[in-house]
């Protein structure tokens, strides 16, 4: 069922913009352009954007969605609202800004019946709409496209927003808590001015996930980079720098590489997966990488069978005695490459994979220790070991 995303705004033109939520800036974009960025991304297919007034930094806000490729339309009054919607659509509707992860967005989504996502009643009094003796309203709600257009249709002097939401009420739909832990960190998500984009960035840090290469980045690399993006997400530090200085570590590994510079390049493989996975989380927060950017690091998981196969050229190129080296950098390459295909058809990566850049760490302290052909048997072995395992899933004995 197809379904739209509604906004409703508050917007004073007089205001400054600092006590005007949907246009505070956060991670480079404004709380406007990430809702409708985060609409589209979880399949609303059109937004609107419902505004009386039309305050500058709106108009501007509005403009850079658009820009992006995004279906955006401005209505300015309830009429519109009603006459740029499908009857049979599902609105993914939210009061204002209100800033939340992905994740309870697409389980509302998933949902076959209008839902209101709640807080309870004690909380956040300020900053949400109180629905009844036990719940607030949480800013999002999925509704029938008919009940707001028959609202609408009825509408006098109330007001749009809290007028559609009692009737929503009124109705019965149904309600979901939203899984917030305490009254902190309902504030976190619902930014009134300023100084509370701090809290609302630490709560988006943590909530945010990241795809990571093996036990190593998951539990010791990701939990760091989530710390650092926490100290620094107000920054001017964007997720597109991130990305390149990652490719610019992965060049800089294969340069090494090319001139025998193994344990710096291993090292420097190492270190591209702080910048890969920092930018994610960043990304997650405010504007995530352009495509130009972000899509060459969908293809991490070569770089490390491209330094081995790299190293091996030069090894054979340059040595004849190095022949058992050669062999076992080119096998543990293949391996490498085997292992990732292995597992982008399974669509899974075994739970017992360290990761390509642990395997390459292991190989460098190898080196370093004067025993580069057992560090190689090493890798082989760690290599080996998640291919059996995620092949038998593939084809069972």
């Amino acid at each position: 069922m197809p379904s739209a995303a509604l906004i409703l705004t508050s917007l004073d033109d007089d205001a400054d913009l600092t006590a005007q939520p949907l246009l505070l800036t956060l991670g480079g974009q404004t709380l406007l352009e990430r809702l409708i960025d985060q609409a589209v991304r979880v399949g609303c297919s059109h937004v609107l954007v419902c505004a009386a007034s039309l305050p500058s930094g709106l108009s501007a806000a509005l403009g850079r969605a658009k820009a992006q490729g995004h279906v955006v339309s401005l209505a300015r009054s309830p009429r519109e609202v009603a006459d740029l919607l499908h009857p049979e659509e599902r609105v993914l509707m939210f009061g204002s800004a209100f800033v939340l992860p992905d994740a309870p967005l697409n389980q509302l989504l998933a949902e076959d019946v209008p839902m209101l996502l709640t807080l309870p009643e004690a909380w956040g009094r300020d900053r949400f709409e109180r629905i009844d003796a036990n719940d607030n309203w949480a800013g999002v709600a999925l509704l029938p496209a008919a009940l707001i257009q028959d609202t609408a249709a009825m509408l006098g002097d109330w007001a749009f927003g809290p007028t559609v939401l009692r009737r929503a009420v009124q109705s019965g739909v149904a309600r979901r808590p939203l899984g917030i832990a305490d009254e902190d960190a309902a504030d976190d998500i619902a930014p009134l001015q300023r100084d509370d984009l701090e809290g609302t960035a630490r709560a988006l840090v943590k909530a945010a996930e990241a795809k990571t290469d093996g036990m190593f980045e998951r539990f010791l690399v990701l939990p760091a980079m989530r710390k650092l993006a926490g100290a620094i997400v107000l920054k001017p530090i964007s997720a597109n720098q991130m990305a390149a200085l990652a490719l610019f570590l992965w060049l800089a590994a294969l340069g090494c590489a090319g001139v025998g510079l193994a344990v710096l390049a291993l090292v420097l493989l190492l270190v591209s997966s702080f910048p890969v996975l920092l930018g994610a989380v960043l990304g997650q927060v405010g504007t995530a990488a352009r495509p130009w950017w972000a899509k060459p690091l969908q293809a991490r998981s070569i770089m490390m069978p491209l330094v081995f196969l790299i190293l091996a050229a030069r090894l054979a190129y340059l040595e004849e005695a190095l022949q058992p080296m050669v062999l076992l950098l080119v096998w543990a390459a293949v391996q490498a490459l085997l292992l990732n295909h292995a597992c982008a058809k399974a669509q899974q990566m075994t739970r017992i994979w360290i990761g390509s850049g642990a395997v390459g760490l292991v190989f460098a302290i190898a080196i370093l220790l004067g025993g580069p052909l057992i560090g190689l048997g090493l890798c082989l072995i760690l290599i080996l070991g998640p291919q059996i395992r995620i092949q038998q899933k593939i084809t069972p004995l």
